[in-house]
């Protein structure tokens, strides 16, 4: 037989269980049995391995086929015999199986609570019954028993029972053993020195530390292969339907198998929080990547008020939740989600090996996100060694910090270091996915971003277009990526002053955030470009209007845009003669555009040129015209005169009388 013993027991019993696997599993048989024939056949000095079931199984007709191989290489049926026993249909499975292979004289009873015969007992409660009833079946008799019940037997009467049972010898012979051995070892322990017993102790605790952490590695590879198998068992549920009439193979969508499936984890696995917590949140996962935000946060959140959940199954939790935040545009809540994971998985060895790249990623974007580029830098670094240290230089992870670098160096303006790093990650996911995988559109529209910034809009357009066309052949026309692409696209087309091709983009996307993610601070750009195209079509109320929801939007975020926002406010404000507005717009543009964007002289200037116009519309064209010539030559290196911003200077220059509406500045 492979196993000496099969463990049987409900998990609300887990902890007697385990208690009792590892009491039986170290037990070192006394040398003078050893060699000895036995049950078990030659007794050797321990015994062969215990099979301890894994907890209740998943909701299915039948014993997994892994269990009822144990049972049939199982020389002894151990029963933790409780009221929870006698409730659990796989206990009394496991038994009755173990009964039909011929062995019901193998069965022993570990009896941990209730009490034994209670429904014929006068007096006591019949819901205290503890030996499952299929122990019963066909007339048979009671099976050997110990009681570990308060005031029967101690625990190390019970384990010496059981152990007596399993390899077939008397219990007083082992006992006799046992009680020779103590006895030795006392005398042994107090003739040593001193110093002996010092050395000894340290031995002593080096041993319990590593047979501990043994045990807790043991511990954790069997929650692994519980998780899997509940995990499959769950998946499979998903598309099971009751009623074939119902079936809809061809048209149920994925949103509605993740719901029922958040329906059914809601219902199940309470008495196994660690398993119900992966699996809810894996679930938020995908509901995340679906572009379902809410969805995925509150289904997180629901996995996070667990109790008992393993601190690395609830550091993965925190660090898909932070993830989620990232998305919704609260990028501070997701900074301190993701530096909660971190704490969570320190000193936690192998386990936190592979999170914590991951948490060190979400937590450099989302500082990236908040200006903070050099913290942001570092632990992107960080994971990017890690997992490159871990999984080689061609992982999709490594492929996650690197499109994570490459948006920071583009924040910093080191567009170079950004296309190189874009670039790489793109032959990773091309390598690995295949060039359709629908990630090498967020990379498609970085690089589209950067050749934006390098004036290289034929390149931007393509590649915004090719991203736009990716999200929607993969996620689906309403999702939150497609919206962000089409912004992109449209932005291009603003530039170059093609207010009518870029309206429906932007109402398109304004449309889809907000169905799927109002609070995003995305809107702060999908607002204001939506309102300049308004402003560019004639239509100077509703831009103000929108450009007034975007200045919203961009003070509860931080949102780097603000300024841009304050300054396009400000000439909407002067164009209708409101000028005092329009200077209080700008005296809180200027230091925030100066501080927000250091390196793009342009914005500063062009803060300045709006100063100059609105002077010049209230009638001081005298001191308006000298800011206008002062700025409009770092204008007009950065932008043509077909441009967005290269057409309004030229018509600024012109209200202020400085050219010949030809372009030619007047000295």
């Amino acid at each position: 037989m492979r196993y000496s013993a099969f463990i049987s027991y409900n998990h609300r019993d887990r902890k007697a269980a385990s208690w009792l696997h590892r009491a039986l599993e170290t037990y070192r048989i006394p040398k003078r049995l050893q060699g000895r024939e036995g049950a078990l056949g030659v007794i050797g000095s321990r015994l062969p391995p215990i099979f301890q079931d894994r907890e209740e199984l998943a909701a299915s007709s039948d014993l997994a086929a892994s269990v009822r191989e144990a049972l049939e290489n199982a020389a002894t049926l151990i029963v933790i015999c409780s009221p929870n026993a006698v409730a659990s249909r796989w206990v009394n499975e496991e038994i009755r199986a173990f009964t039909a292979l011929g062995r019901r004289d193998r069965i022993q009873c570990l009896i941990v609570g209730g009490e034994p015969h209670a429904a014929s007992r006068p007096g006591v409660d019949p819901a205290l019954e503890c030996l499952p009833p299929v122990l019963f079946e066909g007339g048979a008799g009671e099976p050997l028993a110990c009681d570990i019940r308060p005031g029967q037997d101690d625990r190390s009467s019970a384990r010496l029972k059981l152990l007596a049972g399993i390899l077939g010898v008397g219990y007083d012979e082992l006992r006799q053993r046992e009680q020779a051995r103590r006895q030795r070892q006392m005398f042994a322990a107090a003739s040593v020195s001193s110093v002996g017993f010092l050395v000894m102790s340290g031995l002593t605790a080096f041993a319990l530390v590593s047979r501990n952490e043994a045990i807790h590695q043991r511990d954790i590879a069997r929650q692994k292969t519980l998780t899997a198998e509940r995990t499959v068992g769950f998946v499979k549920s998903l598309f099971e339907v009751a009623d074939p009439s119902e079936a809809r193979g061809d048209t149920i969508t994925a949103r509605e198998i993740l719901d029922r499936g958040a329906h059914d984890l809601d219902q199940g696995l309470e008495g196994e929080p660690t398993v119900k917590a992966e699996l809810t949140t894996t679930l938020g996962e995908v509901y995340n990547k679906l572009g379902l935000f809410h969805e995925g946060e509150a289904t997180v959140r629901k996995a996070l008020a667990l109790k008992g959940v393993d601190p690395s199954t609830a550091a993965r939790q925190y660090t898909i939740l932070g993830e989620i935040e990232a998305r919704l545009g609260d990028y501070p809540a997701a900074a301190k989600t993701q530096e909660r994971a971190l704490a969570l998985l320190k000193g936690r060895g192998p386990e936190a090996a592979a999170l914590m790249p991951r948490a060190w990623n979400g937590l450099g974007a989302a500082q990236g996100r908040l200006g903070d580029y050099a913290s942001a830098e570092k632990n992107l670094r960080r994971a990017l060694q890690a997992d490159i240290q871990r999984l080689g230089d061609s992982h999709d992870d490594v492929a996650l910090d690197l499109e994570g670098l490459g948006e920071i160096e583009f924040y910093k303006g080191d567009l170079a270091g950004a296309r190189r790093d874009v670039e790489r990650a793109i032959a990773i996911r091309s390598k690995t996915h295949g060039p359709r995988y629908w990630v090498i559109s967020d990379d498609l529209n970085t690089l589209a971003s950067i050749a934006y910034m390098a004036q290289d809009r034929a390149t931007a357009e393509l590649d915004f277009s090719r991203a736009l066309a990716g999200y929607e052949a993969v996620l689906g026309p309403d999702h939150p990526q497609v919206a962000g692409a089409l912004n992109n696209l449209a932005r291009v087309e603003l530039e170059q002053q093609s207010f009518a091709k870029a309206e429906p983009l932007l109402r398109r996307a304004v449309g889809i955030d907000l169905a799927k993610r109002a609070d995003s601070d995305d809107l702060a750009f999908e607002y204001a470009n939506l309102a300049i195209a308004e402003r560019g079509l004639g239509r100077l109320q509703d831009a103000d209007d929108l450009f007034a929801k975007a200045e919203r939007v961009a003070r509860i975020h931080k949102h780097r845009n603000l300024a841009p926002i304050l300054v396009e406010r400000a000439e909407i404000a002067c164009e209708r003669g409101a000028s005092a507005q329009g200077f209080r717009f700008l005296g809180e543009a200027g230091p925030i555009m100066k501080a927000v964007y250091p390196d793009d002289a342009w914005r500063t200037a062009w803060v300045e040129a709006v100063r100059g116009d609105c002077l010049t519309r209230a009638g001081r064209v005298r001191e308006g015209a000298p800011l206008l010539r002062a700025n409009a030559a770092v204008i007009s290196a950065r932008w043509g005169k077909t441009t967005l911003y290269g057409g309004r200077l030229l018509a600024m220059q012109k209200r202020a009388g400085m050219t010949d509406g030809s372009g030619v500045s007047r000295p």
